[in-house]
């Protein structure tokens, strides 16, 4: 093809005066071009290749076809490449001894006829005030607490003044859907008429014939409480709610790369809501240039429908017997409850952040909700009756592992073993201390008892006890000078003597 600048430079040394000779030398064009380009009124000039004749692509050419259009009912994973036609061509009953070049230029245009589709058109899309809202999960990572984590990051956003809402979460689970509904819908300040979604399996049990869905109960429950209507695309037609996807795409981009690192999950979603909130308010628009999206969503709030007196219940409830290691599995994991429960069927409700157990309406315990695979959450306060019985189990017993006491109550243990044989059961009793008094009180309690040596549970509980009088010391106890202010007055000893003959009397007489 010849360049218009080369076109150009030609006509130029012309009109200067230059012969073609002389052009043809400066240019490093052909005299035949020259002249063309001379007599001719073009601009530019188009070299059309003629197609060749190619024998070697004949006889292979209807079964690559053939392979394409049926592979293409195929996943990725599962469709030949070229290279992979080329050895099934080289051997059985084909027998082609072509080039893999050849077979690499006839795969590229066989398929590029096939796959082959008219260019979609678009419509442009607008929605009025409160009319629709578009939800969508994506898959992001963060570094939480020094460990790489994959997230699921769910965002709504406002079809008509694209302000969002977006929270992560370690999964995708139904509880969780309902738990970011009812977070956007409150930060919004009321619910869109309708939410368009994709066919999420937390949501719709099957697709039916076309735009009708059955639905999960629970999820019709839901939307029924925020009075709100389910929008389902089309399968695998993900543009229909583009806004969305969008969303997430740039909230990827700007919040979480590079990798982020965070202390923990609730750092992440109050850093991510600031960040959705600075860019509603810093950015424009799309539809309303003068305006931020945050200004269109103030003029949208009023159409959207009011929340509902009550929240929904975002939880999953399910019933579990407590083992006799005083646990209930829920999903794949463990959670304590009080010993005196074991062998009772409890209720466990598991919440996005929390598991909260309870038995005949009254909650006996609650736990940080944990997602990975066999894990356990065990409340030291749980197994103290059971200490108290088992002393020794405080050393090697997993609930007390990683109980982080206050340092005085190491050394009040060691000071127990060293005076008594027993000393882990006093120190058992001690603890069950615990559950009626602050943890601070008792161990400031130890700390006077250690200070006048007065090792033992009641004398822990006996400085408790004085610390609640509103007359109270600061100062420490002087036992000996306490136990002083007791006196008895002591009997004579032919007291017993009598007792004794009364006795023998009373038995004489039966």
């Amino acid at each position: 093809m010849m360049g218009v600048k080369q076109i150009k430079a030609v006509r130029m040394l012309r009109q200067e005066g230059h012969p073609i000779k002389e052009i043809c030398r400066k240019t490093g064009i052909s005299r035949n071009t020259v002249r063309k380009i001379l007599r001719g009124k073009e601009a530019k000039f188009t070299y059309l290749r003629e197609e060749s004749n190619q024998p070697a692509q004949e006889p292979i050419k209807e079964v690559i076809e053939s392979w394409i259009k049926h592979d293409s009912l195929e996943g990725k994973k599962y469709r030949r490449t070229a290279k992979r036609m080329y050895n099934e061509l080289g051997s059985g009953k084909y027998g082609y001894s072509g080039s893999y070049s050849s077979v690499l230029r006839c795969f590229n245009e066989v398929k590029e006829k096939v796959n082959k589709d008219p260019a979609e058109v678009f419509i442009p899309l607008d929605f009025g005030r409160g009319a629709a809202a578009q939800f969508d999960w994506g898959e992001v990572k963060a570094v939480i607490g020094g460990q790489l984590t994959i997230l699921n990051l769910g965002a709504m956003q406002l079809s008509h003044s694209r302000n969002s809402y977006g929270r992560a979460y370690p999964s995708q689970k139904q509880e969780l859907l309902f738990d970011i509904h009812r977070r956007a819908f409150e930060y919004f300040g009321g619910v869109p008429r309708r939410v368009i979604y994709d066919n999420l399996k937390t949501a719709v049990k099957n697709i039916l014939k076309g735009n009708h869905r059955n639905l999960q109960e629970r999820f019709v429950e839901f939307s029924s409480l925020y009075l709100y209507a389910a929008d389902f695309c089309n399968p695998a037609r993900g543009n229909e709610k583009g806004r969305i996807e969008n969303l997430i795409g740039f909230i990827r981009e700007n919040f979480f790369v590079p990798i982020p690192k965070f202390e923990n999950l609730e750092e992440l979603n109050d850093r991510l809501l600031s960040f959705l909130i600075s860019v509603a308010r810093t950015k424009m628009h799309p539809s309303i240039t003068d305006k931020t999206r945050y200004a269109v969503y103030e003029e949208e709030k009023g159409s959207l429908i009011p929340l509902p007196m009550h929240g929904y219940e975002c939880c999953r409830v399910t019933h579990a017997a407590v083992t006799s290691y005083s646990t209930i599995h829920f999903e794949t994991n463990q959670y304590s409850v009080p010993g005196k429960h074991v062998g009772k069927t409890v209720q466990v409700k598991g919440y996005a952040d929390e598991v909260i157990i309870s038995c005949d309406g009254a909650e006996i315990s609650r736990h940080r909700r944990l997602y990975s695979f066999k894990q356990h959450s065990l409340n030291p306060y749980h197994y103290l009756e059971a200490l108290s019985r088992k002393p020794r189990a405080f050393a090697d017993g997993l609930p007390f592992k990683e109980w982080q006491l206050p340092e005085v109550f190491q050394q009040y243990r060691r000071m127990l073993k060293e005076k008594f044989e027993d000393g882990d059961r006093y120190f058992a009793k001690t603890l069950l201390l615990v559950k009626d008094w602050p943890i601070l009180d008792v161990a400031e309690a130890i700390r006077q008892a250690i200070a006048v040596n007065a090792l033992g549970d009641s004398y822990v509980l006996m400085i408790l006890r004085r610390m609640c009088d509103p007359e109270y010391d600061q100062g420490l106890i002087d036992i000996g000078t306490d136990l002083a202010q007791y006196k008895a007055k002591q009997p004579p000893l032919s007291r017993y003597d009598e007792v004794l003959f009364k006795r023998q009397k009373e038995v004489s007489v039966a």
